[in-house]
């Protein structure tokens, strides 16, 4: 399995070479998949069951996270979209949950269930 890395950096870059030196050392206890399995598991008992996690990126930046997507499926459609993110700490597997992130993620679900279940989307 292929982990996506993303480094997060302050300021602009501009034309030219881009030099990156890995002086950061992150110690990964928690997987990708277990951190995936985690939110997962979280979305389906504390928001929806009709929710789930995509795999993770791994975020560096002053702090290491792995960042989750959480999408929404319905069983007609599928996955539908992409309602948000959560954050797993690599080293501890906690969750960074705050209440403004599950209120945001839940008021995407809302719009997005709207759209797919609005008498102009049934035929």
């Amino acid at each position: 399995m292929v982990t996506e890395i993303l480094v997060e950096r302050q300021g602009t870059i501009a034309d030219g070479v881009l030099t990156l030196q890995g002086d950061q050392k992150i110690d990964i206890k928690v997987l990708a998949e277990e951190a995936q399995r985690k939110v997962s598991r979280f979305v389906h008992m504390e928001i929806s069951t009709q929710m789930h996690a995509k795999a993770p990126t791994l975020i560096v930046s002053n702090k290491a996270s792995w960042r989750v997507p959480v999408h929404l499926t319905f069983p007609s459609f599928g996955d539908v979209g992409r309602v948000g993110f959560i954050h797993v700490d690599p080293t501890t597997g906690d969750l960074e949950i705050h209440p403004s992130v599950i209120k945001e993620i839940e008021r995407r679900a809302d719009e997005l269930a709207f759209r797919f279940t609005s008498p102009a989307t049934q035929h």
